[in-house]
């Protein structure tokens, strides 16, 4: 399972593309908002799926059927670590569960940028590349997920580098 940042979204696209021309099944979580259905077509134009997440009552089943897509499936699951509304870089659990649940690792992916545009008035700070810029993506592996590590969320969320 795989996290990232919110506001690197747009690089994260780049990421899930190359990884999309090496594997097979991908799924992102995204909104089931307008912003969602922009997601979800740029998602498709490299053989990723978006998975939407529902709104209220619908979300205990939907995270029943995830929990268990993540069990029995090879596939890439993907989500933004800080959810679409922030606050910026405050981790929500719903990935750290699902991989739990899934007993999956969980990796992440952060950005770091030469030169960029940043998007001050967005709760997310939202990054623009400017041209000729060197991005550099690094992975870093959180490992397995369990129950007991989940309850400390605090040292899980001083591992994160933003």
């Amino acid at each position: 399972m795989v996290g990232y940042w919110h506001g690197d979204s747009y690089c994260m696209q780049l990421v899930l593309q190359n990884i999309a021309a090496r594997q097979a099944g991908i799924k992102v979580i995204v909104t089931a908002d307008k912003r969602g259905d922009v997601i979800e077509r740029m998602l498709n134009r490299f053989g990723a799926e978006a998975v939407r997440l529902p709104d209220g009552l619908k979300m205990r089943p939907f995270f029943r059927e995830l929990k268990e897509t993540g069990r029995t499936s090879r596939e890439l699951l993907a989500a933004s670590l800080d959810g679409p509304l922030g606050p910026l870089h405050e981790p929500k659990k719903l990935l750290f569960l699902l991989a739990s649940e899934a007993g999956k690792e969980v990796s992440y992916i952060h950005f770091n940028y030469s030169r960029v545009l940043r998007l001050k008035n967005r709760w997310d700070r939202y990054v623009i590349p400017l041209p000729f810029s060197r991005i550099t993506a690094q992975v870093e592996s959180l490992g397995n997920m369990d129950r007991k590590r989940i309850q400390d969320f605090d040292a899980i969320k001083k591992q994160l580098i933003y």
